[in-house]
Formats: C-alpha cells, structure tokens, sequence
C-alpha cells in the first residue's frame, strides 16, 4: 500500500473505533438542534405571524375603504334598525296598500352578497345591511329552499285549530313520548302552523307529567332504624379507583357507616355490614340493589343471623333506592373537595370524618332545624316480633307467587311487595299516591 507500518496501525485502530462506537446504542431520535437556532426559529416564526396579523389588517382596512367609498358614491345602501312610525298617507291612496317585507329582505340578501364579493365577512356585511348575521344566515337558507324569505313581523291572526287537529298532533306527541319538535308535528299533521303545534305539544307534555305524578307512589318511613340502605361509592383517589360501602338510615340522613372495601366482592361486603350492625344496631330491614355482592350467600347468612329482612329493589331501577342516590351525591361532592384542597387518599379516616361532618353539623329544615345525628340519638325502641314478622312475610311471598307465577322475576317481586305490605300493617310505613318521584 506504500505506507508505514505504524500508520497503517493508526488507521487500522480508528476504523476499529468507529466501528465499535457505531454498534453502542445511542440516543433515539434525531440530534437535538442547537439553543442559539431554536431561539431564532422561535423569533422568526413569531414575526411571520405577526406580518401575516398585521397584512390582513390592512387587506381588511383597504376593503372597509372600498366599501365606505361606495356608500359615500350611493353604490351601497345602508340598512339600519329604524323605530317604528306610523307611515303618512299619500293623497289619493287608500292607506291599505300591503307591504312587502319578503322583497326588502331579498334586497338585502343581494346587498350583503355583493359586499362580501368584495372581500367582506359575513357577519360585517349583516351588520352593513342591518340585520344580524343569523337572520343574514337564516334568510339565504330559505332562499336556496325556494321558501318565502320574510313576512312581516308581529303576531298574525291564525285560524283557532279544531278539535280533530289537536286530537291527531296530541296523539302523535303521546306516542313519541315528546321527543319530536314543532318543525316535525308541522310536516306530519296538514294545516298546522309551528307555534300551533308547540302550543299543542307544551300544554300535551303538561298533562303528561300530570298524570305520571298522579301515579306515582311515595314510600314514607314512619320511624328510625325501621329500614337502613347500603350503597356502593366509587371515588378516584390517588391510588385509582377506589369503592367504599356506605349505610344510612331510610327516615334520617344518618350515616351509620361508611367503610372502604379492598375489593368489591361478599368478604368485603360482609365485613362492612357486620361492622354496621355492631356499632348501630339491628334494623328490620335492609335494603340493597341487586348487586352480585349484595346477594351472596354470605352476606345474607349474617343478616338471617341477625334477624334481617332482605328487600332488593326492581332491575335496572335506581329510583327505588332514591334517598341512596342523592346522599352519594353528597358523598362525593364531600370526598372531591377533600381529596383536592388537603390532598387526602381515601381511607376509613377520612370517610369517619365525613360522616361525622355531614351527621353532626347539617341542620336540616326537614328535620326542624334539627341534626340528624341529634335526630337519631332521640329515637325510640321499636318493639317489633321478628320471628313473628318473618313468618308472615314468607307466608305472603308464597302465596303472592302463585299469582306472580307469569311475571319475570316473580319470586323477587313477591318477596318485596311481601315485606312492605307486612311493613305497612303495622303502621311503620305509609303510602302517597302522587308523590313526586
């Protein structure tokens, strides 16, 4: 090769270099780019943005310029919001003349267009013109619909609708259940304007609500400790999503218990009620939804245990438990504060002090001014024969479920309807008809 043997080593360990140097893993992506040229790419790209500002600037000062030199010339009329006046009469005219509003609105449809064939937006030409951009908007879309464009404002006199067309655009409304708009009941039912048919869908969706309240029933809870409920929560906390169980009494909002569940399943659930029950006493009867945990052997072994009905409430109906509902929107609308302003993780301590806040600090009109753990300290003993009142309420279930044979889920809703009537004989319960679910 004509070179010396101590070069050719040289060479021959930088290329061994690079080579090793090659196969080492480095850094993912591309080089980063020097601070000095980020800086300049920042500053120039701030300046293209502020030419292109200020270039739009002056295209849209130039066309305000045309437009104004047009106006000036009489090329453009202007359209303004004048007060109404009581147009004077001509002599020889009968003052009866009809005016012609749809025309001017044409008129300044075709104003506003040539405006905006100079460069305008729309909502400066509307406003060139008089009008508000969606009327401007609303007005073109009739227009293309070969509708006609105005007509002149103010109530007009309609014909009052008989009573087999109200009878057809009230069906209608009754068997969409209120979901359809006035535009609809106009195309569906002939000779029916869209105030028409609102007025008949506005007073329908009245009497409709009317008469679901009127069918409606309210349970009302005669004492405390009759009937206590359990519901799951699920807050987010800093571990993730973390469920707790909370227990409350059905004629108080009295928390008895609120407790955090490592998992959701019947361990768990028994755990949480058993610890209720210590603390609180043995109510008559709890009520659950119809979870998987609520309804596992093991928890309804404690509650057999202690002499507790079991009342589920109907599938898929959260109405049922409505008490529940609204306390664990006060339940989390508590957590969330907390977890936010204190940085708090969710635990049995800091569901203690929730429940103590909201049992002891509340006063509540429905309660005379009154808290609710001063409520339940004040309670009375309910003397009651457990054995006596289950007995009766399998004998009711067995014989409601020959006549419930034929309904699905039969036997849970002769179970239920068998613990509140059993309830209601012995006056601890009571029902309104109307109430407002």
């Amino acid at each position: 090769m004509g070179i010396a043997r101590n070069h050719f080593q040289t060479l021959m360990h930088r290329a061994m270099a690079g080579m090793v140097e090659a196969l080492e893993p480095g850094r993912p992506g591309r080089k980063a780019t020097p601070e000095a040229e980020q800086k300049l790419r920042l500053r120039l790209e701030t300046l293209a943005r502020e030419n292109e500002r200020l270039r739009q600037r002056v295209e849209t000062i130039d066309r305000l310029m045309g437009v104004a030199s047009g106006i000036l010339r009489g090329q453009v009329q202007t359209r303004g919001r004048s007060k109404k006046t009581k147009p004077v009469k001509e002599p020889g005219s009968s003052g009866n003349e009809p005016e012609d509003p749809d025309g001017e609105a044409r008129k300044r449809i075709e104003e506003a267009r040539q405006m905006r064939a100079l460069g305008l937006k729309g909502a400066l030409a509307a406003a060139i013109v008089g009008v508000a951009a969606s009327t401007m908007r609303r007005w073109e879309l009739r227009l293309r619909r070969g509708q006609r464009v105005c007509r002149r404002r103010g109530p007009r006199s309609s014909q009052r609708l008989s009573s087999e067309v109200a009878a057809k655009v009230e069906n209608l409304v009754r068997r969409m259940h209120g979901m359809c708009g006035a535009d609809s009941l106009r195309m569906s039912v002939p000779g029916v304007s869209r105030r028409q048919a609102a007025g008949v869908k506005r007073d329908t969706l009245r009497a409709m609500e009317t008469e679901r309240i009127a069918t409606c029933t309210r349970i009302n809870v005669a004492l405390p400790g009759v009937i206590r409920g359990a519901d799951q929560l699920y807050v987010k906390s800093a571990d993730g999503m973390r469920v707790a169980l909370l227990s409350a009494d059905a004629k108080v909002p009295y928390r008895t218990s609120a407790c955090v569940l490592a998992r959701y399943d019947a361990l768990e659930t028994k755990r949480a009620l058993e610890m209720d029950l210590n603390r609180n006493g043995v109510p008559l009867v709890y009520r659950f939804d119809r979870a998987g945990a609520h309804r596992a052997p093991a928890v309804l072994d404690l509650l057999r245990a202690h002499e507790v009905l079991v009342l589920h409430g109907p599938a898929r109906y959260p109405q049922y438990y409505g008490q529940l509902e609204r306390q664990n929107r006060e339940h989390q609308s508590w957590l969330e504060r907390g977890l936010r302003a204190n940085g708090d993780e969710l635990d049995d301590e800091l569901l203690a002090r929730m429940i103590e806040t909201l049992n002891g600090a509340w006063r509540r009109r429905s309660l005379g001014w009154r808290t609710a753990a001063e409520v339940w300290e004040s309670r009375a003993p309910i003397e009651v024969d457990r054995d006596q009142l289950r007995n009766e309420v399998s004998d009711r279930a067995a014989r409601l479920r020959e006549h419930l044979a034929n309904y699905p889920d039969g036997t849970e809703l002769a179970r239920r309807l068998a613990i509140e009537q059993a309830l209601e004989e012995r006056n601890l319960i009571s029902r309104e008809a109307g109430g407002w679910c």
